[in-house]
């Protein structure tokens, strides 16, 4: 059975500016949607998302799931979404930790477990806005609270112009089941609306990460060195700032322009003058990188990418590289299963000897064969260039 479509459904009597802030809030892209059909799948609809599609949403007439990317490959959300059974009270712990981190967010229930929707005041990269979570629960996680086993985080990474992953939006009545699932409150308490509106105020209600902030800790974790520690942005926030512009991540940062280095000449002089993208191009052509954003998002060599997800939904690609002027090339994957989703970027030696399966002390004689002048550089007592 396909779900009728919704642009002719009943008024709920909403107020135009409520449905107005809706839309800002979640609408990433004005066309398409997908409609979620009666076994639980979604189609997508290559129509605009007008009010009255946003409406029927809300009042329970037809359930919309919407792209988690714009076209520019920005995003103005996150949502954690865990599909394992008994996981929810676990993502109400876990939401409470962020929200003391500096990423207030909203827990929904699903129908195997949970979601947890974190808004931003503005639309910020894909790269950027999970960085920011990752980076937090990875802080969690070494406070000693317990992370979820298994977790989808959206948007994933995509190739600026694609649809990003449709996601449910909050309020909707799932059709499989007819189940409109709860919202809980700050302190985990499952919450009773008397209106859709009344609804709706309580998720327009829920504070926003600062976008600008987002963005000043990603261009710090852009420039820290691979022998650095997780990133500060203490410094990034503002005199006097509420607590929920804060987005603690460290207790000290690198002054502006010093480059914590390595003491090998040769590890420096590989940093300096190697581009990441050729030695994907040499020992792991299958990444296939393209340009995204400010840098380029390929198949992680390290970890199988296109396998489909539990749910049989296709990969995306995660492995991201990005090129500064001033402190050179870096590299990061991005899906919460690989190895090299945690810690501080890497630079072009990390990624030389992983690549080459080397100990480190391996990767710099093998380094000196292979460039005999990161060698000479070395005893020479090296110096640090920039790439051209």
């Amino acid at each position: 059975m396909t779900t009728p479509h919704p642009d002719k459904r009943q008024d709920a009597h909403i107020p135009p500016d409520l449905l107005k802030a809706w839309r800002r809030l979640l609408v990433n892209r004005s066309r398409p949607y997908a409609l979620q059909q009666a076994d639980g799948t979604y189609r997508w609809v290559q129509r605009t998302v007008t009010d009255e599609v946003l409406l029927a949403h809300l009042t329970g007439d037809a359930t919309l799931a919407l792209s988690s990317t714009d076209a520019r490959g920005w995003c103005r959300w996150l949502c954690l979404d865990v599909d394992a059974p008994d996981t929810l009270p676990h993502l109400l712990v876990v939401c409470t930790a962020l929200a003391a981190h500096g990423l207030p967010g909203l827990v929904e229930a699903s129908r195997r477990g949970g979601h947890l929707w974190i808004f931003l005041d503005e639309e910020v990269p894909v790269a950027e806005a999970r960085w920011t979570l990752l980076e937090v629960c990875e802080r969690i996680r070494t406070a000693g609270i317990r992370m979820l086993p298994v977790y989808e985080l959206y948007p994933t990474p995509s190739v600026v112009g694609t649809l990003g992953h449709p996601v449910r939006l909050p309020l909707g009545v799932h059709r499989l089941t007819g189940k409109r699932y709860p919202l809980f409150d700050a302190v985990g308490t499952p919450c009773a609306f008397t209106s859709p509106e009344a609804a709706l105020r309580f998720v327009l209600d829920v504070p926003h990460v600062k976008a600008h902030l987002v963005h000043r800790a990603w261009q710090r974790f852009v420039n820290a060195a691979p022998t650095a520690a997780p990133v500060s942005t203490q410094a990034m926030d503002t005199p006097q700032r509420s607590r929920s512009d804060a987005i603690a991540l460290d207790d000290a940062a690198p002054p502006d322009g010093h480059r914590i280095g390595t003491a090998s000449a040769v590890i420096r002089w590989v940093d300096a003058h190697i581009s990441p993208l050729d030695l994907l191009a040499e020992f792991a052509p299958e990444t296939a990188p393209r340009r995204a954003g400010q840098g380029y998002l390929g198949w992680c060599p390290f970890h199988d990418d296109r396998a489909p997800d539990a749910l049989g939904r296709s990969g995306t690609p995660s492995f991201y590289v990005v090129f500064n002027r001033r402190l050179g090339w870096s590299w990061r994957c991005f899906s919460t299963n690989c190895a090299h989703s945690h810690g501080p970027m890497r630079h072009a030696f990390r990624l030389w000897q992983e690549l080459r399966h080397l100990d480190p002390s391996s990767a710099i004689l093998a380094a000196v064969d292979r460039w005999p002048t990161s060698g000479g550089d070395a005893l020479a007592g090296g110096t640090n260039h920039e790439p051209g």
